[in-house]
């Protein structure tokens, strides 16, 4: 069953309700910084909070659901919907998200450590378009580069 966890508006999931409702806070945080990585670098604008869901996991505990709705849309600039906090509105780049790597449990490190894991990712995406699973032939994945190969992706290397 999939519930939804209430959420302040105050940062992402609101931090303090997530810290107090969440079976493993640390590993959802963390997974959850991951996935605002990745929707960045794949211009996934349309990441909203209603799109980060959490599985109810009993003892009124709950986990992060697995990603889901995670779209590329190639003809926007990479701003997301997610705010990190109030002070530092929407997600515009990946500095950003360091910059805020500690709010997920993050040391500096880690934080890079993922980025390049995401990016290593991201770069392989016109293979994995044309899997079986995905589908898409491989005269389509024009269609689909500028969500993937744009400045964010270059400005996220040269961080790492």
């Amino acid at each position: 069953m999939r519930r939804q966890l209430k959420t302040d508006c105050g940062s992402v999931l609101g931090a303090n309700q997530q810290r107090s409702h969440c079976k493993d806070f640390i590993a959802d945080a963390k997974q959850l910084w991951r996935r605002l990585v990745f929707n960045h670098l794949i211009t996934n604008v349309d990441d909203h909070l209603q799109n980060i869901g959490f599985l109810y996991a009993n003892n009124n505990q709950w986990r992060l659901a697995p990603a889901f709705d995670l779209n590329p849309f190639p003809d926007k600039e990479p701003e997301s919907k997610t705010w990190l906090s109030e002070d530092t509105g929407p997600i515009t780049s990946v500095k950003q998200l360091l910059q805020q790597a500690t709010r997920f449990e993050l040391t500096p490190a880690a934080a890079n450590a993922i980025l390049s894991e995401v990016v290593e990712a991201v770069r392989q995406w016109k293979s994995v378009a044309v899997t079986p699973e995905v589908g898409l032939k491989q005269a389509e994945c024009l269609d689909f580069k500028s969500a993937f190969e744009h400045s964010a992706l270059e400005d996220a290397t040269k961080l790492i």
